[in-house]
């Protein structure tokens, strides 16, 4: 799926989600820091009406290599709902955070980012993954970035996964203006996820997946 074709389908798709302003997440401080982004050591945020609690489970740095230079891009953390149930191994990071009802991650980013740049790095990090770019649930949620525009130095993006009890997930997507989109679909934790907690699609990731594991 070109990028065209995402901001074609972003100016005339009409989305079936809900749209806010508001900061999804609400975070506790650890006193620790990443790339000078404070980190958290706990979180909260509203499902359904109720405020769900997150303890923090990981953090990282990820850069990304521009010429010959390594860039730092944004600091990301993890949250889940049930901590114990996250497993710190390469194989099965992702599937136990999955297992989590709520799971969240947010990227702080280090630097102004264009648009198409961010989309394409998320493209080729689900493409590692055998996630398919074309199916409804990642087109959705390509047409809230391109919406979303430019990613700011100094905010945040937030992507929150919860479980339905019909079997599907919702996946909440604030960009970094604040602006909250939805989509639901089956297994939006291991898809969505993958981009950071599953194969890595570049040395940068890869090792943000390092520090995520520690």
């Amino acid at each position: 799926m070109s990028l065209n074709t995402i901001v074609k389908f972003a100016m005339t798709l009409t989305l079936a989600a809900s749209v806010s302003f508001a900061d999804l997440l609400t975070k506790e401080l650890s006193g620790k820091e990443n790339s000078g982004v404070k980190l958290s050591k706990a979180a909260s945020v509203k499902v359904d009406q109720y405020n769900v609690n997150l303890t923090q489970v990981g953090a990282g740095l990820r850069t990304k290599k521009v010429l010959v230079a390594n860039v730092k891009v944004y600091t990301a953390e993890v949250f889940v709902s049930e901590a114990n149930v996250v497993v710190k191994k390469d194989a099965e990071l992702l599937s136990s955070v999955a297992s989590a009802k709520t799971a969240v991650v947010q990227l702080t980013f280090l630097r102004d980012v264009e648009a198409d740049k961010v989309q394409v790095s998320f493209r080729d990090a689900l493409i590692a993954n055998n996630i398919d770019i074309n199916s409804d649930e990642v087109t959705k949620l390509f047409s809230f970035m391109v919406a979303g525009g430019e990613a700011k130095n100094g905010k945040t993006m937030t992507f929150v996964t919860n479980k339905n009890s019909d079997g599907t997930e919702t996946l909440y997507f604030e960009d970094t203006k604040g602006v909250v989109n939805s989509v639901v679909g089956k297994e939006l934790t291991k898809k969505i996820f993958s981009m950071w907690l599953g194969i890595p699609a570049d040395d940068g990731l890869k090792k943000l997946k390092e520090e995520l594991l520690k």
